[in-house]
């Protein structure tokens, strides 16, 4: 992560706003009216697992497999938005696990050490679930196994995951709370990766895309639930994501087994589904404010 770039570059664009709004009021009685400096772009942090990363676009800058065609990268690249700090990566947890990718509270201590994440962040993005709720074992299982035993293992996925999932996401977000208090913090929900009303079995039986799609439910909803508590944005991914599921005419998820990113959006997948539906959700014009 080059925390310390983006956190330079954000401060002298702050700077240079208020150096040009004390300008403006010096030079106000002598030349009349100067136009209002432009607000200063949101410093945003991006937190959460390869859904977050930009996983599924193939166009990776390290190992954690962020990519500019990730949500992040799509928001650094429009004039509301300042990128501080990415701490994404593929493979995180919502808790803390020996070995592996950079989890979630590692993540938050990183960027919270080098003072991107602090009391004047103004915008916190998150995903972060799948992985402790065991979308990968869940599609493994699935993918070879008939219907009962993906549903059944899902079962026991909903009854023994869940329950901890909720746990681990009060304490996630509470740390992200208090870490950032100003901040508006957006938390994105996972899309469905099967489009099951196109009768397409060559992926896997429909009713284990069905039973699949049932699962990403039960864990968008554990995460809406415990993200509006903490008086955080949730962002529905589903909706947007109507139609473009394996299966349809026009999926935004890849279909690449054996590949590392299998299973992910793709880049139109990010383009056209997750940042819309953070637009729709947050007003980043009104936060500049």
């Amino acid at each position: 992560m080059n925390l310390t770039k983006r956190t330079t570059r954000t401060r002298t664009t702050r700077l240079a706003a208020l150096a040009a709004a004390a300008t403006a009021a010096l030079l106000g009685g002598a030349a009349g009216p100067v136009a209002a400096a432009p607000p200063a772009p949101l410093a945003h942090v991006a937190l959460g697992d390869s859904y977050a990363s930009g996983f599924g676009t193939g166009s990776y800058v390290n190992a954690c497999g962020q990519s500019p065609l990730g949500l992040p990268g799509i928001l650094d690249s429009k004039k509301q938005v300042e990128l501080v700090a990415d701490a994404t990566c593929a493979g995180a947890k919502a808790a803390s696990e020996a070995g592996g990718a950079l989890d979630l509270p590692e993540q938050v201590a990183r960027v919270t050490a080098t003072g991107a994440l602090s009391p004047s962040t103004d915008l916190v993005t998150i995903s972060a679930g799948g992985n402790d709720a065991g979308f990968g074992q869940v599609a493994g299982v699935c993918a070879t196994r008939p219907t009962a035993d993906c549903e059944q293992f899902i079962a026991v996925q909903n009854a023994t995951a869940l329950p901890a999932l909720e746990r681990t996401l009060d304490t996630l977000y509470s740390t992200v709370g208090s870490a950032a208090p100003g901040a508006t913090v957006v938390v994105t929900g996972y899309p469905h990766l099967f489009s099951p009303e196109a009768g397409t079995p060559a992926l896997l039986p429909v009713a284990s895309q069905i039973a699949f799609n049932d699962a990403t439910d039960a864990v968008n909803a554990v995460i809406r639930v415990r993200a509006e508590a903490h008086g955080f944005t949730f962002v529905d991914l589903v909706q947007k994501f109507e139609g473009h599921g394996l299966g349809s005419t026009d999926p935004w998820i890849t279909f690449q087994p054996g590949a590392v990113d299998n299973l992910h959006p793709t880049a139109e997948g990010y383009r056209s589904g997750y940042f819309p539906a953070v637009r729709s959700s947050v007003n980043l014009a009104q936060l500049q404010r």
